[in-house]
């Protein structure tokens, strides 16, 4: 298939695709090319097209591709077998092309995947949706879909240079499980110790923007395109705030219609400008400018993101480096998740305390700590003790479902210590639902035993007067006025979680992070 557009769903692709849509649905391939384009890659995306038969159009964008596939079969399930197939030998040809190119070779031992691929499927529905958009839809999966690919990908090549060292690691590791939680506030104060990157604002990638007035002629900005080829548009600006957007590939598009020079050539650029461009703050989140950017109108998906600061254009950033850097920060997020319940571990959750506290709003926080835990690992074993910790894991994310707030956040501290970030007014409710879930199923762990065996005793030793495992929580609020740190909030819930853990059974103790005591609720 030797055509390609340039242009994201234009008219020629759209009667294309609209052909073969009735036909049973288009499936989408993405692809890719994280480490440029060398001639290597680009031999064997050729050749590979050259095997598929069912591709019947090819968008590219700079580095990346998109492959449209008609449906061959007749049944529902042929598109995404053709698919699959497809992108296996796609990573095949790729593979073998860059074994032996040097750049390739180089980012593969810095662990960092040469390419990515995701793909997707769109089926025609029975309502008005219209081809366009559920094209567009299947596209913003595909991409999704690549970059869940290069964010495992990268996981494997990261932890394969890791692998001899945890092999060696693991015995060692297996003696120390008995002692993981023998410091009671050791896991809590760790919140504070360990560093993560200042919170990625959208702002750390604006680039500087090519500039043009709304009174400048067409004319002046298509010779301005010209003499910078690497630029993709202009932002448009009106006493320094931006007021509309230019991309050049829908500049030379208009342009290059029957009527576009004579109409255009000689206007001024407020007659062509895009006045709905996406201008984000530059203290925006990127989590959040990627979702602002792709719930955009198909024909923007690919525009600039223009930055601003104090309402002043401050820079603009393309849609590509705006998802580096989400995939960056979601590879690193879960390369430092707990290994055992998969939630973020010590490093997100100082980043996440931090970001709540630099907000100035008030917000709570529910420190969750296992009561005998060493007691119950010395009888039922080290499997069950860990099984004990996914269960309060699981707990916490069903409660959080239940009754938490949108903005809520779980993290895993470490051995059986895991901390709730959420709204003040959720807190309380949150905890008489912890405790009760968490009681009403925790006998499960125990076996056919009605009683555990033997009692229960403490650290020393010491037999006590307890039915078993118990949890211990700490209520800990901020007002979002007095100045505070994580290690303020770490020293707080130190102290507050010694008097929980004096109260018998399941039990819940709440103070604000400067020691006024609220009150403590005891199942």
């Amino acid at each position: 298939m030797d055509e390609i557009g340039y242009g994201l769903l234009d008219k020629a692709m759209l009667h294309r695709l609209t052909e073969r849509w009735h036909q049973g649905g288009i499936g989408i391939i993405a692809l890719q090319l994280l480490g440029g384009t060398p001639a290597a890659a680009q031999e064997a995306i050729t050749d590979w097209m050259r095997e598929q038969r069912s591709i019947v159009w090819h968008y590219r964008m700079g580095t990346d591709r998109y492959f449209f596939f008609e449906r061959t079969g007749s049944t529902e399930d042929r598109l995404e077998k053709l698919l699959r197939k497809g992108v296996d030998s796609l990573g095949r040809w790729l593979k073998d092309a860059l074994s032996a190119d040097r750049e390739a070779q180089l980012r593969r031992a810095n662990g960092k995947a040469a390419y990515a691929i995701g793909h997707a499927v769109a089926y025609p529905t029975g309502n008005a949706r219209s081809i366009e958009a559920s094209i567009y839809t299947a596209m913003k999966e595909a991409i999704a879909s690549m970059i869940r690919q290069r964010i495992r990908d990268m996981r494997a090549l990261r932890s394969r240079d890791r692998h001899t060292e945890d092999a060696q690691s693991a015995a060692v590791q297996a003696e120390l499980n008995p002692l993981r939680d023998r410091e009671e506030e050791q896991d809590v104060q760790e919140v504070h110790v360990r560093s993560m990157p200042s919170f990625a604002s959208i702002g750390s990638l604006a680039k500087t923007a090519l500039v043009v007035s709304k009174t400048a002629l067409v004319s002046d900005l298509s010779r301005l395109f010209e003499t910078n080829p690497h630029v993709q548009g202009a932002a448009v600006v009106e006493d320094g705030k931006p007021v509309g957007l230019v991309m050049k590939e829908n500049m030379n598009q208009l342009l290059a219609g029957q009527f576009g020079l004579p109409l255009y050539w000689n206007r001024a650029i407020s007659k062509i400008m895009d006045q709905e461009a996406l201008a984000v703050d530059a203290e925006l989140p990127v989590e959040q400018v990627v979702q602002l950017a792709m719930a955009r109108d198909i024909s923007r998906l690919y525009h600039l993101v223009l930055i601003t600061r104090g309402g002043k254009l401050l820079g603009a950033a393309s849609v590509r480096s705006i998802l580096e850097c989400m995939t960056q920060l979601r590879t690193e997020e879960a390369m430092k998740a707990n290994p055992l319940t998969g939630l973020p571990g010590n490093a997100s959750i100082q980043r996440e305390l931090q970001r709540r506290i630099d907000l100035g709003k008030p917000f709570a926080i529910i420190y969750a700590d296992l009561d005998y835990f060493k007691w119950f690992n010395d009888c039922f074993g080290f499997s069950q003790g860990d099984a004990l910790i996914r269960f309060l894991a699981s707990v916490l994310q069903e409660i959080e479902q239940l009754g938490g707030s949108k903005d809520s956040f779980i993290g895993h501290i470490g051995g059986d210590d895991f901390i709730v970030l959420t709204e003040r007014q959720d807190a309380e409710k949150l905890c008489r639902l912890l405790l009760a879930r968490f009681d009403s199923g925790v006998r499960g762990y125990y076996g056919d035993s009605d009683q555990p065996a033997g009692g229960v005793v403490d650290r020393n030793g010491t037999s006590v007067q307890q039915e078993g495992v118990s949890l211990s929580l700490s209520l800990l609020c901020w007002d979002g006025e007095k100045p505070v740190t994580p290690a303020d909030i770490s020293q707080a819930a130190a102290r507050v979680k010694k008097q929980a853990k004096a109260i018998r059974g399941s039990a819940c103790v709440a103070a604000d992070v400067f020691g006024m005591h609220l009150g403590e609720g005891v199942t």
